[in-house]
């Protein structure tokens, strides 16, 4: 960290780098991982100048006072050496520095912390009694839980003596598990069922934080709440959240995509206008308020990294062609090919896989999205050697480019087997009018720095069938708060309806090309306000027009549906390159995102009216 200095933070520091210590345990045991809270000390420190002004390695002023602290207490227990636990004790008691500081704003309990530190054997590891694992009658047996999600799942549910896993909840297209989990107790009486949601620890603790942000204080009265700090696991880098009900919900809770195929299309249109939209708008998209930002602001962190690079050190030699620094110039980013050197200056790091040694950076602190735009992945370096950790202001790196935006978007495009030239300026729609639309590759970057007169409210941020829960009595439920911010009131509702046409329209329309174009049809008849139809795909259109009955009442305009086409021409951009999603699904969207663009050209060019998609030829066969 370039610091030529001993501070508290440095002890803290090797505390937690103690392998099974005392101080990474007891953490733990509160649901933070040693290096999640390394990185916050290391961005509250920064990293200090190459430039050594002084000689030798001096301790601070308060590193004095606190291995003072320790040596009583050792001499106390009259032992001639500080051990783990003084050190710990002192910098708790001393109660000012910067990792105590840290703590606190992790919502650490330091009186919890204290008291342990004191009982706590060295020698001891955390209690790790057998649970027992059964599995509901609902449980997809196909599917095997990996034995560190086992492992993670008992110290989870420490205390129970058997745990009943119901069911997965489908969840979206991220590699998160969601289960439904009902917990047993020693006398077998079952607590209520949870909702455990199992991620990479990084993600799983950062939505810890952006639950107590953003949600805790803005959910209605019935619905699922984060029920405990986040459990970590001392052998992977995995962590878990639960997520449980209030008000005498059990586990009948299921996810709106199982729901939606029980219920029938015309009943979750009905459902979507009359439990969901006005129970959380409440407090979430019915307080908006005027917002006018630029397309990037908002939308730019859902496409791929606008380069990755290869990590190239200074002492390399290799004499970078031109700098990457804010403000961003796509124009001279969109030049750069394979090979090229560039040093990129000012970014921060956003994510760091040590086991894969690749670093992710993008603009601007924060998790909104205005804050975290112009993705840029840094591949092959050596973090045993050379230090990075998330929110570090990186001054200037230097890599060669491996990939651009523009070539992950064409693998993307050829991965969907086009049966047209998916590298040409335009795609054809064949057999409707236009015959062809701008190809949404090429056409998004105009839109990026367009402003819109839009609103802004609490969003949640990744809503989709899999987030969505349906308890008792129909009653809506939210879960998995990791994208949940203060953004583009319409985004949560493009979201929805990519999630809709994916996994019900879609479904009935089959996987196919022409299958998907028959959708387009459909959608492009509702953009002109037509009815879609009869059709047996026509049909499964219904919830699609209850999404845009809501997004009617909420777009900051009256009838300016362009707020919402570029909502929903970025969420299909970052849709058809989810390889997750079905291929039907991302066909469609890739067509969908070319024909919002083409709305959106002809309105952005003063054009009379939308060119929309004929819908005189038959619509399935």
């Amino acid at each position: 960290m370039n610091h030529y200095y001993l501070g508290v933070e440095h002890l803290f520091i090797g505390l937690l780098d103690i392998q099974s210590g005392l101080t990474g345990t007891l953490l733990e045991e509160q649901g933070l991982t040693p290096q999640y809270v390394v990185d916050a000390i290391r961005r509250l420190t920064g990293k200090g100048n190459r430039q050594r002004l002084w000689a030798g390695v001096p301790d601070t002023p308060r590193t004095k006072v606190v291995l003072s602290i320790a040596n009583d207490l050792a001499l106390e227990a009259h032992r001639p050496e500080i051990d783990e636990r003084d050190l710990l004790l002192a910098i708790l008691e001393e109660n000012d520095s910067i990792p105590v500081r840290v703590l606190r704003k992790l919502e650490t309990n330091l009186e919890r912390l204290r008291s342990e530190a004191r009982t706590r054997a060295l020698t001891d590891a955390p209690a790790q009694s057998y649970i027992k694992i059964d599995f509901g009658q609902d449980f997809d047996g196909t599917f095997a839980l990996s034995d560190q999600t086992i492992a993670l799942l008992r110290r989870m549910f420490h205390g129970y003596s058997q745990i009943r896993i119901e069911r997965r909840l489908m969840g979206g297209y991220t590699a998160a598990l969601i289960l439904v989990v009902t917990p047993i107790g020693t006398d077998r009486m079952e607590d209520a069922a949870v909702v455990v949601k199992i991620d990479t620890a990084d993600i799983v603790l950062d939505e810890a934080q952006r639950y107590e942000q953003h949600v805790k204080n803005s959910l209605p009265p019935l619905t699922a709440r984060l029920e405990d700090k986040p459990t970590t696991s001392e052998t992977s880098d995995l962590a878990g959240l639960k997520y449980t009900f209030v008000a005498g919900t059990d586990n009948n809770a299921q996810d709106l995509r199982t729901v939606a195929q029980k219920i029938g299309v015309d009943n979750l249109g009905d459902w979507l206008r009359r439990e969901l939209y006005p129970y959380f708008g409440k407090t979430w998209w019915q307080q908006r308020r005027e917002f006018s930002f630029q397309v990037w602001t908002e939308y730019d962190w859902l496409l791929p990294p606008l380069l990755t690079l290869e990590y190239v050190g200074e002492e390399d030699g290799s004499a970078p062609i031109t700098a990457i620094k804010e403000p961003i110039k796509r124009k001279r980013i969109n030049e750069l090919h394979y090979g090229d050197v560039i040093s990129i200056e000012g970014f921060i790091v956003q994510r760091v896989n040590r086991e894969k040694n690749w670093i992710q950076l993008a603009l601007g602190k924060g998790a909104e999205a205005a804050k975290r735009a112009y993705k840029i992945q840094v591949r092959n370096v050596n973090l045993s050697r050379d230090t990075f950790y998330r929110g570090e202001t990186v001054d200037r790196l230097i890599g060669r480019v491996w990939q651009t935006r523009e070539e992950a978007l064409l693998r993307a495009a050829s991965s969907l087997d086009p049966d047209f030239d998916y590298r040409a300026a335009t795609i054809p729609v064949i057999g409707i009018r236009p015959d062809a639309l701008p190809n949404p590759v090429y056409a998004y970057d105009d839109l990026l720095d367009r402003y819109v007169n839009g609103s802004f409210s609490k969003i949640h941020g990744d809503l989709h069938l899999g987030n969505i829960l349906v308890g008792p009595n129909s009653s809506a439920f939210l879960i998995d708060f990791a994208q949940t911010r203060d953004g583009h009131t319409l985004f949560d509702w493009a979201s929805l309806e990519i999630s809709l046409l994916n996994d019900i329209v879609m479904k009935a329309a089959g996987d196919s090309w022409q299958g998907a174009r028959d959708v387009l049809r459909l959608i492009a008849a509702l953009n002109a306000g037509n009815a879609p139809g009869v059709s047996p795909t026509s049909v499964t259109m219904q919830p699609i027009s209850a999404i845009r009955e809501i997004v009617r009442e909420c777009l900051a305009v009256p009838d300016q549906w362009d707020e919402y086409y570029i909502a929903l021409a970025m969420a299909s951009m970052r849709a058809f390159t989810w390889d997750t999603m079905s291929i039907g699904g991302r066909r469609l969207t890739y067509l969908l995102a070319a024909l919002t663009m083409n709305l959106l050209q002809h309105k952005l060019s003063g054009a009379g009216s939308f060119d929309t998609l004929s819908t005189d030829q038959p619509q399935d066969e």
